[in-house]
């Protein structure tokens, strides 16, 4: 199976949820710090379901200790899956994570986001 990302979204089976938005031409509108499960479970999914409605609100998330979940994520577009299990299981692709950096590795590009004009909530 082929790595999730903006180009194989399409090829997904029908009963995974993709966006209900182009999460390519998502802007970004908040920037959270942290890149946990916890914040991707969670405030992205909610987030997520916004975007179909009001695209300015993609997520810059900022891991604050490691680049491990930076790195898995870039080559998947920031695309991840979320799984809910329940009566029966559910699988959701999220596609609110539009940007994320590491601030131990480059603390500029992290303030110099912080400042960005596009950002209107820090979480």
């Amino acid at each position: 199976m082929a790595p999730l990302s903006f180009a194989t979204l399409a090829g997904l089976p029908p009963e995974v949820a993709r966006p209900a938005y182009d999460p390519s031409s998502v802007g970004t509108g908040i920037l959270h710090l942290g890149l946990g499960a916890f914040h991707r479970a969670h405030e992205a999914v909610y987030t997520d379901a916004v975007l179909a409605h009001d695209p300015r609100w993609g997520i810059c998330a900022v891991s604050l200790r490691s680049a491990e979940l930076h790195e898995a994520l870039a080559p998947q577009d920031g695309l991840y899956t979320l799984a809910v299990r329940d009566q029966q299981c559910s699988h959701q692709v999220i596609g609110a994570l539009r940007e994320s950096l590491v601030a131990p590795r480059d603390p500029a590009a992290v303030l110099q986001r912080l400042a960005a004009p596009g950002i209107h909530a820090i979480t």
